[in-house]
């Protein structure tokens, strides 16, 4: 069972579908048949200065009077881009065995629409933001991870014949890499002040499904019961029953807020009452506590992720966003 809060990486669209193949096959993709013709140039060395494969360096940019799908403080969302997106993604669903006529399938199909549209619009409110910053993006930039993932996927044929399998472009790919390389500049910013070591606790735990167990056990650990034998005995947590109930190290903000409460409440060698949380009833018992332990490069991760998310959130919440499409 996993206690530690999960933290959403923001979607990345087309270039995480591309980091997935550049180390193996696409589920599905034919490989008997011959290559398609090339969907771009040849691509060697990146030029010097404009993308040779990147139209407006791959910006995602709405030309009078085309119809929009979304407008963001101002700038519009092209519609054939955001159906594009919903093309290039659901293409590698279909693959895998997906069945859009089902009610899974049609429901599968409607949370990627409506993702897609949502990771558009936050593509180009970060853009916006990192603009005001002046932080921007090269073409050569964009060519560098191109020919990267290339020469990952093994050779431009497989790499131009999985495009044309899941009816993708240069375009396509283009617009995902500008938009990924301007979300990992601006989380740089983001993080670049946040801590390394903070206050942690060591905490054991005892997990139960019943109230009347819970209770039980807690006066046989009132009555001198040794905690981490009670534990083996009877936890209802299969991941940490076997040690004790020890859950290791961990800072603010990575449990559930009532069992964070209560670890962090407690002093060394003390057993807290039966704490209730999402995920059941706890018995808790401080094995050690550091004021400024370093954290590890997991924690680091999520730390940084949960920072970027709360400042999207923040962009999101004063930004004008009109969705002009039936997601």
């Amino acid at each position: 069972m996993r206690f530690f809060r999960s933290i959403t990486i923001p979607f990345i669209g087309i270039l995480s579908i591309l980091f997935i193949v550049a180390c193996s096959d696409a589920p599905g993709a034919p490989t008997s048949n011959p290559p398609e013709p090339s969907p771009f140039p040849t691509l060697g060395t990146p030029p010097p200065a404009q993308s040779a494969y990147c139209q407006n360096g791959g910006a995602v940019v709405a030309q009078q009077g085309e119809p929009l799908a979304a407008r963001v403080n101002g700038q519009g969302i092209p519609l054939s881009v955001y159906e594009r997106q919903v093309e290039s993604l659901r293409v590698p669903l279909i693959q895998q065995g997906l069945d859009p006529n089902t009610e899974q399938g049609k429901e599968a199909l409607q949370g990627l629409r409506e993702q897609a549209l949502a990771q558009l619009i936050d593509d180009a409110l970060v853009e916006q933001e990192a603009k005001k910053q002046n932080i921007n993006v090269s073409p050569n930039e964009i060519n560098n991870r191109i020919q990267q993932l290339i020469n990952d996927a093994g050779g431009q044929e497989k790499f131009n014949q999985y495009l044309t399998n899941n009816q993708l472009t240069v375009q396509d790919l283009c617009q995902q890499i500008r938009a990924f390389l301007f979300a990992e500049a601006m989380t740089e910013r983001v993080t670049q002040n946040l801590p390394t070591r903070v206050e942690q606790v060591r905490v054991a735990h005892i997990l139960f499904a019943k109230k009347e167990d819970a209770q039980a056990a807690l006066q046989k650990l009132k009555s001198g019961t040794d905690f981490a034998a009670l534990a083996k005995q009877v936890s209802q947590d299969e991941a940490t029953r076997d040690n004790g109930g020890d859950l290791g190290w961990f800072p603010r903000a990575v449990m559930p807020p009532e069992f964070e409460q209560a670890a962090f409440a407690l002093q060394v060698g003390q057993v807290s009452d039966v704490i209730s949380t999402q995920l059941g009833l706890h018995i808790l018992k401080l094995l050690e506590r550091d004021a400024s332990r370093a954290l590890t490069p997991e924690l680091i991760q999520g730390q940084r992720q949960a920072a970027y998310n709360t400042w999207l959130d923040a962009l999101r919440a004063k930004a004008q966003i009109e969705r002009l499409v039936q997601e």
